[in-house]
């Protein structure tokens, strides 16, 4: 008798176990990188500036003055990259650098004289 106890004690268990709802987990779209296409400003250096991105076109002009500190073109080289070509009228140079869009509203730059540097997204 004891054992037929245990036996239905058993089979009860795995037929609730059988019976347990299960939820599923919800899922959060991940905001995708919206293209650089818009204003940003520099995050940390020496002089803060901002930059516009423009139909090809690339100014960076300096915060509080809106002085232009360097003009030239971007093309986007696939989702969140981009290359940009500037003549920084501070030092006469011509400059390349390639970005990478690290965050939707983070852009991270390396430039071709070896310097680094990143944009925050303007509201």
């Amino acid at each position: 008798m004891r054992r037929q106890a245990i036996i239905c004690s058993l089979l009860a268990a795995s037929v609730l176990g059988a019976c347990t709802t299960s939820r599923q987990a919800e899922v959060v779209p991940v905001e995708q990188p919206r293209g650089i296409d818009g204003s940003w400003s520099s995050v940390g250096g020496a002089v803060a500036y901002n930059a516009n991105f423009s139909a090809g076109r690339f100014t960076s002009t300096e915060a509080n003055t809106g002085a232009i500190l360097a003009e030239g073109t971007y093309r986007n080289l696939g989702p969140g990259q981009v290359t940009i070509d500037y003549t920084s009228r501070v030092r006469g140079t011509r400059v390349a650098a390639n970005c990478n869009q690290v965050e939707p509203n983070r852009l991270a730059c390396a430039s071709s004289n070896g310097s680094r540097f990143e944009f925050s997204r303007r509201a």
